[in-house]
């Protein structure tokens, strides 16, 4: 899943019919003039065309995705960046004109002029000198000193990794059932993550660097990287209250019986129509539906109670919908679990009676329209729909090219645009293609000096970041800052329309660390709370639209008003760098996927479908959103005038972002992949069906004769002593039940808890200071409970804290009833 709707409409033509509000659910997102006026008065008081890291230079030593990737994020934003490269250096197999563009390419002689450098990136853990003010990221396989997978060089293969982390395994939400236990997939997601989060820890670095002249040393993990993408599908909760707990996924669907879900089974595995039709009754809500022209339009409202509502009135079923015998109830409210099979309040959780007819009432009345009618008529009435495109055609879309998700760069060459941007930096330069150079140049500024004050431990530490997100990548977002080191206050809603499985369950790994209140946003004294909580902030972070954002007081021009310091991040669902056709519309993950063709990519025409929930795009956009923040930040710190910022990244250039690949005709892999086992990749570089599991082998040649009928640990044991890399083929939950009590450097799966409410989730080792890891952050508090305390910081006495949540401002914990 992903975030809440963010913002409006799909097209021009819908935007014009839109502009009004239900409940708290706005239908467009159209900004009213006054809001417009408001935040043109932000862009005239930004410093237009200064990027954030103009005053950095890096050098880039690195042949790997990560730290090439790494390097191009922090070109992308202005800093000078030289690649060391020797002459004849053999080919990776990347695409030098986009992981080089904005650099300077130099032979290898150069190497000694790292010393002007303030970042330097290189791959491995052999000797660099590093001067004190400089930041050095290393981008390895597995941390130093990892005894389970400290044998894999820093390049060992992607798909060895994919497989180590449960990409081969957890990525696929039907093939489980389907009897397809290993799918590839082709999206190098673990080097992807660790490229971002070695960029974010980099600059995180330099903030620090501001007030000691201190730099880091640091280790970019690729295998961390993995894990950093699959929270959601790891983590264990004990202690909610039984309406709160999470849904059982998997297993025999209530509602049918053995011999009937065997026989649906097996008509899937014949017809990919009939396995669509499943999915559907999986998701009815959430799942793909072909249209009067045959294409697919993927409505998307299941994590959403009122948005399966809005779906079902706007289509003139809500009534039909009803008559199947289903309800429509507050799934937070206890004396509701009854109905919890059957309550369109929260669809995740109904059963397979109430799915089946859903999904029957949909399937005929997709069939009456064309996708892009349904694209806009949905947009049009305050529900929303993608229609399924390939990467193809996502890749030539114009409102994408518009919108600078895609971007010329050298007059002619169409590559994936900035993942991130600020509004101080407006307009950017036009990106640019890379340069040859012979040496590295002379700096004219000294060094920075150090100040006699050490580094603290983590670099954000003494910031303060008020969270007013919900779902995933926003909340990942502000978790990510928690750490890096900054205290964060997460303000939630008091009636909270996602199901309690990502609302409530989720919060688990993502608020860790966190404080927690519950407001009603809608309350004028609700809000000034919320200014309060704002005017302090270095950071106050949303994704929501833009005049949600105007209503609560923290869009860009009331902050410059109330705090100017303040540095607001916004993540939206298919924005870009520059203003688009669908600047207003709104997203979810999966309706992403949907959109720039990895559901395509996937599953493959006949069967699009999602690359797991939340690992794919969700988890990218937040920390893409970390690394927006923290770029202003850095900016206002180095500039030393005390002005804040606005920042962005969309979903759509996260999921634009995994398919960095595949931006050249040629580079696809072979359809028959798509959806298939694992067994295909290359002759030996792949997976093995061994006597009790798999495993991948990054074998010269194919191997199968010779691992015949050993187990995995014989395999492995054997391809250890030919000096072949290997691994498990692991699902998450294998990972974690490994390192649940055998933790490695690397991977660690902790549990943490907090007033009787437990969880498990693997430590943030994807940042690693000074070569040391983290544990994972305080135990996430029960939603809201946190209020109280808040409030008697900010100057309310007990009496008061009793009469605001007499009067509904502020909620009880977890929503209980009074």
């Amino acid at each position: 899943m992903a975030d809440k709707w963010i913002t409006g409409a799909t097209r021009r033509d819908a935007l014009l019919a839109l502009g009004g509000t239900v409940g708290s659910v706005t239908l467009g997102g159209l900004v009213a003039p006054p809001a417009l006026a408001q935040m043109a008065q932000g862009h005239r008081e930004a410093r237009p065309g200064a990027p954030p890291l103009r005053t950095v230079r890096v050098v880039e030593r690195s042949a790997t995705l990560s730290g090439r990737l790494a390097g191009l994020l922090l070109a992308d934003q202005g800093a000078e960046v030289f690649v060391v490269r020797a002459a004849g250096s053999p080919a990776t197999g990347l695409d030098d004109a986009f992981f080089d563009r904005g650099k300077t390419v130099v032979p290898a002689v150069a190497a000694a002029d790292a010393a002007t450098a303030d970042i330097i990136i290189v791959d491995g853990t052999a000797p660099e000198t590093r001067a004190p003010h400089q930041v050095l990221l290393r981008i390895v396989a597995a941390l130093p000193g990892d005894d389970a997978y400290g044998h894999l060089p820093h390049d060992c293969s992607e798909d060895l990794i994919n497989a180590l982390t449960g990409f081969f395994t957890n990525m696929s939400v039907s093939a489980p059932v389907l009897g397809r236990p290993v799918i590839y997939t082709p999206l190098p997601l673990p080097s992807i993550y660790c490229g971002v989060n070695g960029a974010v820890a980099a600059v995180a670095s330099l903030v620090d660097r501001q007030r000691t002249g201190l730099g880091r040393e640091l280790f970019g993990s690729r295998i961390a990287g993995g894990l950093s993408a699959i929270g959601a599908l790891s983590i264990t909760s004990e202690g909610l209250p039984k309406h709160l707990e999470p849904i059982v996924v998997g297993g025999l669907p209530p509602g049918t019986t053995p011999d009937q879900f065997r026989g649906f089974v097996a008509d899937a595995l014949r017809e990919p129509e009939r396995q669509m039709w499943l999915e559907r009754r999986f998701a009815p809500f959430s799942t793909c539906y072909r249209t009067l022209d045959n294409r697919w339009i993927l409505p998307m409202a299941g994590p959403n109670g009122r948005l399966s509502r809005h779906l079902l009135e706007a289509m003139g079923l809500w009534e039909e919908a009803l008559a199947t015998g289903a309800v429509f109830a507050d799934p937070y409210d206890a004396a509701n679990m009854a109905n919890m099979r059957r309550n369109l309040g929260d669809s995740l959780s109904l059963g397979f009676t109430y799915t089946d007819k859903l999904a029957g009432l949909l399937e005929p009345a997709f069939r009456r329209r064309t996708a892009a009618e349904w694209e806009r008529f949905l947009a049009a009435n305050g529900s929303a729909g993608s229609i399924v495109m390939t990467w193809e055609e996502w890749q030539k879309d114009a409102d994408a090219r518009t919108a600078g998700v895609f971007a010329e760069v050298g007059g002619g060459d169409v590559q994936i645009g900035r993942a991130v941007w600020t509004r101080s930096a407006q307009p950017y330069a036009p990106l640019a293609p890379r340069q040859a150079g012979g040496a590295i140049p002379a700096r004219s500024a000294a060094a920075p000096a150090t100040t006699g004050r050490a580094n603290a431990r983590l670099p954000l530490a003494g910031y303060k970041v008020v969270d007013m997100t919900n779902v995933l990548a926003g909340p990942s977002c502000t978790r990510m800052l928690v750490e890096l080191g900054a205290t964060v206050t997460r303000v939630d809603v008091m009636d909270p329309q996602h199901a309690p499985t990502i609302h409530v369950m989720w919060s688990g790994e993502n608020s860790a660390g966190k404080r927690s209140i519950i407001l009603d946003r809608h309350k004028a004294e609700a809000q000034a709370i919320t200014q309060r909580l704002t005017d302090t902030a270095d950071m106050v972070c949303a994704n929501m639209m833009d005049d949600q954002m105007v209503r609560l007081g923290i869009d860009a021009a009331s902050l410059a008003r109330r705090n100017p310091r303040a540095i607001g991040v916004q993540i939206t669902a298919t924005r870009g760098e520059r203003h688009g056709p669908r600047h207003h519309d709104k997203g979810y993950d999966p309706s992403i996927q949907g959109t720039t063709g990895v559901m395509m990519r996937f599953g493959g025409p006949e069967t699009p479908t999602f690359h797991g929930i939340a690992s794919a795009v969700d988890y990218l956009c937040g920390y893409l959103g970390c690394f927006a923040g923290v770029l202003a930040l850095y900016a206002r710190e180095q500039r030393g005038d005390g002005r804040g910022d606005w920042a962005e990244t969309s979903l759509c250039n996260a999921a634009t972002l995994i398919q960095l690949l595949f931006q050249r005709p040629g580079t696809e892999p072979p359809a028959s992949a798509r959806g298939q086992l694992a067994t295909g990749m290359t002759a030996g570089a792949r997976v093995y069906r061994l006597s009790d599991g798999w495993i991948f082998a990054q074998a010269p040649r194919d191997i199968t004769a010779e691992l015949g009928s050993r187990s995995r640990a014989e395999a492995l044991a054997w391809c250890s002593a030919q000096s072949i890399p290997a691994a498990e083929v692991q699902s998450c939950k294998d990972l974690a039940d490994r390192h649940r009590e055998r933790p490695s450097t690397t991977v660690r799966f902790e549990k943490t808890t907090n007033d009787g409410w437990s969880t498990e989730c693997f430590a943030p080792t994807w940042f690693a200071f000074d070569g040391r890891p983290e544990p994972r952050p305080s135990a996430a508090v029960r939603i809201g409970a946190d209020g109280p305390a808040i409030l008697r910081e900010l100057g309310f006495t007990d009496a008061q804290v009793g009469e605001l949540v007499s009067a509904g401002v502020l909620g009880r914990t977890e929503w209980a009833r009074g």
